[in-house]
């Protein structure tokens, strides 16, 4: 089973109840975005490609279009369990995969059904629509699992190995933003302004201790992370979570520090033994 029916990595019974009715619905859409999606879109081009070939003779494209949208579909369908406990990426993954789909199987498959004559042109009308439905549909689906799952964010959450992401709380300029996630080897951070990007992290087994503080409001915006393109992004007073290093201290600005810290303590207590 690609998908299993219980929450993965979970050892606690107590968090495995709370968060499996989040796991069974994430779980359905993301089965429809990166399986059931992918391999509507291939059967699709299978159908168009037995009837361009049956009815104009045209094997060549009704290969390349049966290859070109399996081989994606395929890969999808493998890197499922590569992809189960990082959420932010599900959506990206199906979007990639199933537009790669319809460049690669559907577009020559409407080519040459477009081409031919009777049936084969009927194809053409049928299958590109019914396609980018089903990119469309991936794309919502994969959204919705990770919404399902991680919204509202609670400490449970740090009790598995699923990549929980929240915002950073950042001075903006023009199109600045950033995240601090809790993943499954340890604490990363990022900012982004166009395409300039900054980015830290540090492993669980640096980390010394975690606490809640209050940036207070006279230290203004302050220094946080330096960019790609020489400028810095600057976190703005509020709460804040400091972390104990083993190369220094690190502070990350989130809007629940206390949360970020319930969820990164449940995460260091059960790591070893779950994963």
């Amino acid at each position: 089973m690609l998908l299993p029916t219980t929450v993965p990595g979970v050892v606690d019974p107590h968090t495995a109840r709370l968060l499996q009715p989040r796991w069974a619905r994430a779980r359905t859409a993301l089965s429809i975005a990166l399986l059931a999606c992918p391999w509507a879109i291939t059967a699709l081009c299978v159908i168009a490609a037995a009837i361009v070939g049956a009815t104009s003779g045209s094997v060549m494209w009704s290969v390349v279009a049966a290859v070109g949208a399996g081989v994606p579909a395929v890969v999808l369908a493998g890197s499922v369990h590569r992809l189960l406990f990082h959420p932010p990426r599900w959506v990206r993954s199906a979007a990639v995969g199933c537009g790669t789909q319809l460049v690669l199987g559907v577009l020559p498959a409407v080519g040459a059904a477009a081409s031919a004559e009777g049936a084969g042109a009927m194809v053409a009308v049928v299958v590109l629509p019914l396609s980018l439905t089903a990119v469309v549909v991936a794309v919502v689906s994969a959204s919705r699992a990770m919404r399902t799952l991680l919204t509202p964010v609670s400490w449970e959450l740090g009790a598995t190995p699923f990549t929980v992401a929240l915002r950073a709380r950042l001075h903006d300029t023009g199109m600045l933003t950033g995240e601090v996630s809790l993943g499954t080897w340890g604490i990363a951070w990022t900012a982004r302004r166009h395409r300039a990007v900054g980015r830290g992290a540090v492993a669980f087994h640096a980390v010394r201790e975690a606490h809640a503080t209050t940036l207070p409001d006279t230290a203004g915006p302050t220094p946080w992370l330096s960019l790609s393109d020489g400028s810095t992004a600057r976190m703005t007073p509020g709460p804040v979570v400091v972390l104990d290093t083993e190369s220094g201290t690190v502070t990350l600005p989130v809007d629940d520090p206390r949360l970020f810290v319930a969820m990164l303590n449940a995460r260091l207590a059960v790591r070893n033994d779950a994963w």
